[in-house]
This record gives structure tokens, C-alpha cells and sequence, in this order.
């Protein structure tokens, strides 16, 4: 799971009259081998160093005359960059990186997000590590692998790939490629000195999700079957402020999800059939970690939700926040909590198994067992 950046709109004029000492030049090349579109739109990123999931974004649009647009950026920093049409609703160009003297050129023949890249080092390097990353996924990947499975493998391969260039600024593309858990494991092999290199902007988020991920690691670590669970207090669909404490004594049911997870969607059926059999004995919550309420509220009703529905504000980086003190980095996460408030099962994704072992335990048929179910 990923969070949205905050994003600050700044024209282009506005932002190249605000720079001073500038003396190298960014040129960027786009051609088109077909279909030419009248006008492109180019957006440059930068991070904020203090606030690495905020972004600075900067939006040019250019006219396309004999098939190609050409700009020169006066820059006085590397920015990331991609290329979008506003004449369609088609995804835009890949996101790559343009250092302040580089000559880049954007080759789209057909649509923007299969252009090819060329012109920097940088640029031809990551060209190459995709071109391997799918090379190896057909080599070593099955068809049989879970979704799961294959995320892991990937991840593999682009860790393996940092360490061996861990003194480059490719070696920082590699890592920001693989999971976040590769992230915390590996980021401080990584040469201090990336930070201040074309790649700085991926080096500090990089080391913002590193840091995120030993933090979640560790909750993960100490939020074991058998533990208190911390309590919280969310809104729900009207507002009210809902409280864990307040089902002391009960068995109690959280499952946390958003709107763009898929498999948590698909896991509403069988948490309705659990909730409509189960009613008198557990009290099913599901907690919304990652959308705004305007878009959250309809979801209540489309996806038919028909017990406690809370909003998590994912900006509340305290322990009062329940998926800080779950460490969930990615969802659905299940977890059923005792009458006395420990948690008694916990599942980190999808088991069709979960519910039956849920059920056993609230009928005390069997103990909760050690560990995760996954």
C-alpha cells in the first residue's frame, strides 16, 4: 500500500524566475513517430527533503510542431519528470529523471507509457534494470505463484541488484523498485553520498519508507496474538467518535481495508456471512485506512456494509492510531480481539482458513495459535 502525495501546484514561469546562479541547462526532447497530438503537458517533481512523501510539482505545456516538442529547463536541481496528453485520458509517460545538463529524448511511438527513454546514463541504466527485472521475473517466475509470491521475487531481484550497485544512483532506482520491507533491510548500505546526486530525490524517500518500515516492523513485532491491543478512537459514517474500550467484554471483530484494495473488497462476502451468523457474539468493524470521507461514505452502501464502519486518519503518525500499532504496511488485515481485549488471531492478507479458525475460537473448540495466520 501507498499513501498519496501532498501536491503543491507551481507554474513553471513562477518557479525558473525564482532561481538564482543558474548557469547549466536541461534539454528535453519528445518525438513522436505517429499520431502527433497538438500539445503535451510536462511535469517536473521534486521532493520536499524535510517532507519526502510532499511533492513540488511544476507543469509546462508545450506545442508539438513537426512531430516534436523541445524545451530547455534552466535548472539548478535534478527533478523527475513525465510527459502526458491533454487532448486524451490515456496514463502518461513513465517517471524519469532529468539532471541539470542533461539532453534527454522521449521516443513515443504509439502510447505514452511504453516511450522509450535516452540520453543520460541514468536514463539507459534504467532502461536496462527493467528490461532484466522482466528478464528474470520469465526466467524464475511461474504461473503458479501467488500475486504475493511474485512481489516477493521481484523485490529479490531489485535488492540484489542495489547491493551490487549500492555506489550509483541506479543502485537507489533499484531499491526504491523492491518492497518496503527491502527497504529497511537494505537502504544503509547504500553511499551517503546518493543524496546529493541525480537520484537524491528517490534516496530520501527511500529513507523516509526505510525508516517507516522499521517502525511498522517492529509494532508488528511486539502487536503478537496474545497481546493487549491498543485502544483507539475513530469516526464513524455520521461523525460519532467509536471507541475499542467501549466492547470491553465482547468479542470484537476489526478488518482494515480501502477502497483501491481489491482483495478487501473481495473479502466482504465472506465477512457478511460471518457478521450475519455470528451477530450475537462478535461485533464486526471495518476501518477504512486510506480514503477521504466524501469518497468513503457512498462505499458503505455500494459495497453493501451493514455493521461498524470507521474512517482511520492515515495523518496520525501516534500509537492511538490502530494501523501504526499493527505496523500494517499493506492490507486486508484481520484481526479478532478477546472480551478481555487481547488480540486472539491475526491474518496479514487472505486465508479462506481465517474464519473458520476465528469461529473455532470464539467457540472455544480450540486455543488461538502462536504467530500470523497468513
Amino acid at each position: 500500500m501507498r499513501h498519496n502525495p501532498l501536491l503543491s501546484f507551481l507554474s513553471a514561469s513562477l518557479a525558473l524566475t525564482a532561481l538564482s546562479g543558474v548557469t547549466e541547462a536541461a534539454v528535453l526532447k519528445v518525438i513522436f513517430k505517429q499520431n502527433p497530438p497538438e500539445k503535451i503537458i510536462i511535469e517536473r517533481r521534486c521532493r520536499d527533503k524535510e517532507n519526502p512523501t510532499a511533492e513540488l510539482i511544476f507543469r509546462d505545456t508545450v506545442v508539438v510542431k513537426d512531430s516534436s516538442a523541445t524545451v530547455r529547463y534552466n535548472i539548478s536541481r535534478p527533478y523527475s519528470f513525465s510527459i502526458s496528453n491533454p487532448e486524451n485520458f490515456e496514463p502518461g509517460s513513465l517517471i524519469r529523471p532529468i539532471d541539470i545538463n542533461d539532453e534527454i529524448t522521449v521516443t513515443v511511438d504509439g502510447r505514452l507509457r511504453n516511450a522509450t527513454f535516452s540520453g543520460s546514463p541514468l536514463i539507459d541504466s534504467i532502461s536496462s534494470l527493467s528490461i532484466q527485472g522482466m528478464k528474470f521475473m520469465s526466467a524464475n517466475g511461474d504461473s503458479t505463484m501467488s500475486f504475493t509470491e511474485k512481489m516477493a521475487l521481484t523485490s529479490q531481484f531489485y535488492s540484489a541488484y542495489a547491493m551490487a550497485h549500492k555506489d550509483e544512483p541506479i543502485g537507489v532506482y533499484a531499491l526504491a523498485w523492491a518492497s518496503n520491507e527491502a527497504m529497511a533491510i537494505y537502504f544503509d548500505e547504500l553511499d551517503p553520498a546518493l543524496e546529493n546526486s541525480v537520484a537524491g530525490d528517490e534516496y530520501i524517500y527511500i529513507r523516509h519508507m526505510a525508516h517507516k518500515s522499521r517502525a511498522a516492523l517492529n509494532a508488528q513485532t511486539t502487536m503478537q496474538e496474545g497481546t493487549v491491543m491498543p485502544n483507539f478512537c475513530l469516526p464513524d459514517s455520521t461523525g460519532r467518535k467509536i471507541s475499542l474500550s467501549s466492547f470491553q467484554g465482547n468479542w470484537v471483530l476489526l478488518d482494515f481495508w480501502a477502497s483501491w484494495c481489491s482483495h478487501c473488497i473481495r473479502g466482504f462476502g465472506a465477512l457478511r456471512e460471518f457478521s450475519e451468523e455470528y451477530a450475537d457474539r462478535c461485533s464486526v468493524i471495518t476501518i477504512d485506512i486510506d480514503d477521504q470521507a466524501p469518497i468513503w461514505r457512498p462505499l458503505l452502501d455500494k459495497f453493501d456494509m451493514p455493521w461498524i464502519n470507521l474512517l482511520n486518519d492515515p495523518t496520525d503518525h501516534s500509537n492511538a492510531n490502530p494501523v501504526r500499532a499493527l505496523g500494517i504496511t499493506s492490507i486486508p488485515v484481520t484481526v479478532l480481539i478477546d472480551p478481555e481485549g487481547k488480540i486472539a488471531a491475526i491474518q496479514r492478507g487472505t486465508n479462506p482458513e481465517f474464519f473458520d479458525r476465528v469461529k473455532a475460537i470464539i467457540e472455544g473448540r480450540k486455543q488461538p495459535l502462536t504467530g500470523h495466520s497468513n
